[in-house]
């Protein structure tokens, strides 16, 4: 019943007028741009099954209707699933961008498909696929658009020339810079954290030194994948945003819950801190898990994470943050120190977990 609300609500969302919209019409050049999209559309199909799992389709319409409002083209914008195990993503003129089944596997968050799709948005909405293919058939965007238009076997090869661009993400440095960099401003505008344009492409680098002849697929090095991490680190940090891989990864997780007669914290899943069930003893356990949602990170060092004096008593400091002070434990609790030690093993184990962060950094 829940799937079919779920399903019932997107749909309803989907026909529903969206501030894209109301930019207003489309011009000739873009109208072009869409009839074309249409046409490549069914190249694209006749080549890859197309998945029609509303369950499926339903997840990439939310992210799709969270991150238009900050398109800045009118197109009719449309996700569509293929049945294909290589993680990959791409965009036709026109708006039209397809995900395989693979990169919905490869995603680890609804954030890092976020991602990805705005990145396919700028190529559309900057016709980055048209502005390629000019370039490689050595033509100007107007005569390029031409030759589209007047049928016949140019037409087809433009088409495909336009489809191969698009499907290789073979773009030029310029362009995939263009699109890196204006995904993250939609992430940050739309309320995704943009650590997950860094994450999907720091395991993208991890998988291709793993098997260094994979087909990188929507990650096509042009230019290469460090270099793009590079610039887009230095482009959040000079933004001032919060650069926090945890969120887009679901690492670092804490919760707190009673086992038997104790009251537990849990650092994805494991037991870090413990203590008798108590109101004192929750109330404590709420206000260090508000620090350390804040303060653990997937960037700290391991030996950031400590007790130290602190005038008459010990405190435990996660980076710069202290976060709980050993005079004000209730009765029964474990030491600092055993926290201590069990966030520092949680820590690691995330980094292991996803190694790039420091690694290419």
């Amino acid at each position: 019943m829940r799937k079919k609300t779920f399903v019932f609500l997107v749909l309803l969302t989907l026909f529903a007028v969206s501030p894209h919209q109301a930019m207003g019409a489309l011009s000739k050049g873009d109208e072009r741009e869409v009839a074309l999209g249409k046409k490549v559309c069914e190249q694209v199909e006749k080549k890859w099954e197309r998945v029609t799992d509303p369950v499926l389709v339903a997840r990439l319409a939310v992210i799709l209707q969270k991150i238009l409002p900050e398109a800045r083209k009118p197109f009719p914008y449309e996700v569509r699933l293929i049945r294909e195990k290589q993680p990959n993503a791409f965009s036709l003129p026109g708006g039209f961008i397809y995900f395989t089944t693979g990169m919905l596997d490869f995603a680890k968050s609804d954030a890092e498909l976020a991602s990805v799709m705005a990145h396919e948005m700028i190529h559309a909405e900057n016709s980055h696929g048209m502005i390629q293919s000019a370039r490689n058939e050595r033509l100007s965007l107007l005569a390029l658009a031409v030759a589209v238009a007047s049928r016949g076997e140019t037409a087809a090869m433009i088409m495909a020339n336009i489809a191969q661009v698009a499907i290789l993400n073979a773009y030029g440095r310029d362009l995939e810079k263009e699109a890196d960099l204006g995904a993250l401003r939609i992430l940050h505008a739309s309320g995704f954290p943009v650590a997950a344009a860094v994450t999907v492409m720091e395991r993208l680098a991890e998988e291709q030194l793993k098997h260094p002849y994979v087909n990188p697929g929507v990650f096509m090095d042009h230019p290469e994948i460090p270099e793009r991490i590079g610039y887009m680190v230095k482009f959040i940090r000079d933004s001032g945003w919060a650069l926090h891989r945890k969120e887009p990864l679901h690492l670092l997780r804490i919760s707190i819950e009673p086992q038997g007669d104790r009251l537990v914290m849990t650092v994805d899943g494991k037991d870090a801190w413990r203590g008798p069930v108590d109101q004192k003893v929750r109330a404590l356990m709420e206000e260090v898990k508000r620090g350390l949602d804040q303060s653990l990170q997937m960037e700290l060092m391991s030996n950031e994470i400590e007790v130290r004096p602190d005038g008459k008593s010990r405190v435990l400091r996660v980076g710069q943050k202290a976060i709980a002070r050993e005079s004000d434990l209730p009765a029964g609790m474990d030491p600092l120190d055993v926290l201590s030690e069990n966030l520092r093993k949680a820590l690691i184990e995330a980094q292991r977990v996803h190694p790039m962060g420091h690694y290419l950094l």
